[in-house]
């Protein structure tokens, strides 16, 4: 199953996707966040609507305006996931990498946009790296949660791109950086393109058995296996359970493989069309824009 949210007059409205057409799920519920509320990760109901003909045909895929599949309550972000993309970066593979995941957060209703809207790069940009990386979308309250039962709480995936200035002008003038540096690289307007659509779980069979795909201009930068992850899907699930609360909608971006900009020096500039595709997920679109 593949929900996404669509944009109607200005409205964002709740959408299943099936074979290239979008139908209606405002017979259901006023969004997907609240359809995921409502029903965690028990959405087979979804389907038999479909089926008894009760979702309303709104229009082609292609033709409408996608947004990101919904606004979560917490976006949290994993750096430092792949080992190749740590060793591009001039590191090396520490025990610190591999003791606990680097988290942090962004604000996601300020930076996520959808399917084909614009990457938007302010007049000081400077180094604009792109980031293909699996999203997880999470199904139910979890606390304390074993990676061996994380399965049971994830609604679906979907695409993230964690675009990322590397030089951000505003804290140009700081000699040593903090900790916060994260926030100040990842936290711009329209720096979180997601979608195009969740995918169920349960159309998933692994998700550390994935292909991340991106192509900036018609041209592969990164080409990688989710298999390569230090922390899986499920650990990570895990880890962030042992001390607060996910809830139903929150998204875990689970990290980038190697290929970024910062290491082969090819950013991202006006006019350039970033494409993302993971297996079974789809294909995120964004065109970029110079402001």
């Amino acid at each position: 199953m593949k929900l996404l949210s669509y944009s109607d007059n200005g409205v964002t409205l709740p959408g299943l996707l099936v074979d290239k057409f979008v139908y209606s799920l405002s017979p259901l519920c006023q969004s997907i966040l609240d359809l995921i509320d409502k029903n965690n990760t028990s959405l087979s109901f979804v389907d038999q609507a479909f089926a008894d003909g009760n979702l309303p045909q709104v229009g082609r895929f292609e033709e409408l305006h996608i947004k990101p599949p919904l606004q979560p309550r917490k976006l949290l972000s994993v750096a430092g996931n792949f080992v190749a993309h740590i060793e591009e970066g001039g590191g090396k593979l520490e025990p610190e990498h591999t003791q606990a995941p680097w988290i942090f957060c962004v604000p996601p209703t300020q930076l996520m946009v959808g399917h084909k809207e614009e990457i938007r790069l302010i007049a000081e940009s400077r180094q604009i790296d792109y980031e293909g990386e699996l999203a997880v979308v999470i199904g139910r309250k979890a606390k304390r949660v074993s990676a061996t039962q994380a399965s049971e709480y994830i609604a679906g995936y979907t695409i993230y791109n964690d675009v990322s200035e590397r030089k951000p002008y505003m804290i140009e003038h700081v000699d040593q950086p903090r900790q916060l540096s994260f926030w100040y690289t990842k936290s711009f307007d329209t720096f979180g393109p997601t979608g195009p659509y969740i995918t169920t779980a349960d159309e998933i069979a692994d998700p550390q058995d994935l292909t991340i795909r991106v192509e900036v201009s018609g041209e592969e930068r990164q080409n990688c296996s989710t298999q390569q992850m230090i922390f899986t899907v499920y650990q990570l699930i895990e880890f962030l359970t042992k001390f607060l609360t996910l809830e139903p909608g929150d998204i875990i971006t689970t990290g980038t493989p190697a290929g970024v900009g910062s290491a082969t020096g090819k950013f991202l500039k006006g006019g350039d069309i970033v494409r993302i595709h993971i297996d079974h997920l789809g294909t995120l679109e964004n065109p970029v824009i110079q402001t």
